[in-house]
C-alpha cells in the first residue's frame, strides 16, 4: 500500500472503528429486514439496472462535488426508472461519510441499500447490519494489501450470518483468483484504482470481460460513469448495473442523466 490513498484510509478507518462514535445515530438493532440487493439488480439486468451512490464528497474526482443535496432531496431527484437500489458512503475520511447517512438513508427508502465502507473488520458488518442496508461492500485489494483483520471469506459468512448480502470488489484480473471460496452475491469491477485514485479502464475492463467470462453473476460496473459513453463500455462487456455517484451529485437534472445512461434496445447485454 506504500504511498497510495489506501496508506491513508486505511489507519483513519481503523481509527474511526475503534471509536465509540463509529455508530452515533444507528438503531440499536437492526429496523426491518431489508430488500435483496441482488435480486433488485437481477430484475432490471434486460435494460440495465441502476445503483445510485448519496455521496457527499470524492478524493478521486476532478474537481469537488456541489454542496450535497439532503437525503430526502437525493431520493426525490433520483426516484426514476432504472434505479433499483442505492449506495450510501459511510467511510468518513475523504468522503466526509458515516454509518449515521447509511441509516438516514436506509430508513427513507423500500430500495436495498449498499453499506459502502472500506471493511476491515466485523465491527463494520455488525453497524451495517443495524443500519438497515441490505448489503456490504467487500473489496479483494484489500486481502491482498494486508489491511484486513479477518479474511475476506469470513467476512462474506460473517455477513450473511448477520443478513448482509455481498458485493465483492474487484480490479484487476489478478483478484480473480481471490472469488473462490468467497460467498458473494453479487460481483463488482472497479474503474479506479484504488491506490492512485485514477482511472485504470484497460485493467478494469480486462478484469470486466473475465468476469462476465467466468459467469459471475450479478455484475456491476463500478465508477467512472460521465454519462452514456462511458455506461455503454460497460454495457457490452457483460454488466447488469451500474454504480454511479460522482455524475449524479453534479448533476442539475438526476433524472434525465440517470435515463440516459440505460441499455439501449438491441445493444449487447449479459
Amino acid at each position: 500500500m506504500t504511498g497510495s490513498f489506501l496508506d491513508e484510509v486505511v489507519p483513519r478507518v481503523r481509527e474511526a472503528i475503534a471509536s465509540a462514535t463509529y455508530d452515533a445515530g444507528v438503531p440499536a438493532r437492526r429496523p426491518k429486514a431489508p430488500a435483496s440487493f441482488k435480486a433488485a439488480v437481477q430484475r432490471e439486468s434486460a435494460r440495465g439496472a441502476l445503483v445510485v451512490e448519496y455521496k457527499r464528497r470524492s478524493p478521486g474526482a476532478r474537481s469537488p462535488l456541489p454542496e450535497p443535496r439532503s437525503v430526502p432531496e437525493f431520493l426525490a431527484a433520483t426516484a426514476v426508472e432504472g434505479v433499483v437500489a442505492y449506495s450510501c458512503l459511510a467511510t468518513g475520511y475523504g468522503f466526509d461519510g458515516s454509518p449515521a447517512h447509511v441509516a438516514d438513508l436506509a430508513g427513507r427508502t423500500e430500495l436495498p441499500v449498499l453499506f459502502k465502507e472500506f471493511v476491515l473488520e466485523e465491527r463494520q458488518l455488525e453497524v451495517a447490519a443495524r443500519t438497515g442496508a441490505s448489503a456490504i461492500l467487500l473489496i479483494a485489494r484489500l486481502e491482498r494489501a494486508g489491511a484486513l483483520r479477518a479474511s475476506t471469506r469470513d467476512l462474506a459468512r460473517r455477513a450473511h450470518e448477520l443478513g448482509l448480502e455481498v458485493l465483492l470488489e474487484l480490479h484487476d484480473p489478478a483478484e480473480l483468483s481471490q472469488v473462490d471460496g468467497v460467498s458473494a452475491d453479487v460481483f463488482g469491477v472497479n474503474t479506479r484504482d484504488l491506490g492512485a485514485l485514477a482511472f485504470d479502464r484497460p485493467r478494469a475492463y480486462a478484469t470486466l470481460e473475465r468476469a462476465a467470462d467466468l459467469g459471475l453473476r450479478p455484475l456491476l460496473g463500478l465508477s467512472g460513469v460521465e454519462g452514456p459513453q462511458e455506461a455503454r463500455e460497460f454495457w457490452t462487456r457483460g454488466c447488469d448495473g451500474l454504480l454511479v455517484g460522482s455524475a449524479v451529485a453534479r448533476a442539475a437534472q438526476p433524472g434525465r442523466f440517470l435515463a440516459s445512461l440505460r441499455r439501449v434496445p438491441g445493444e449487447a447485454g449479459p
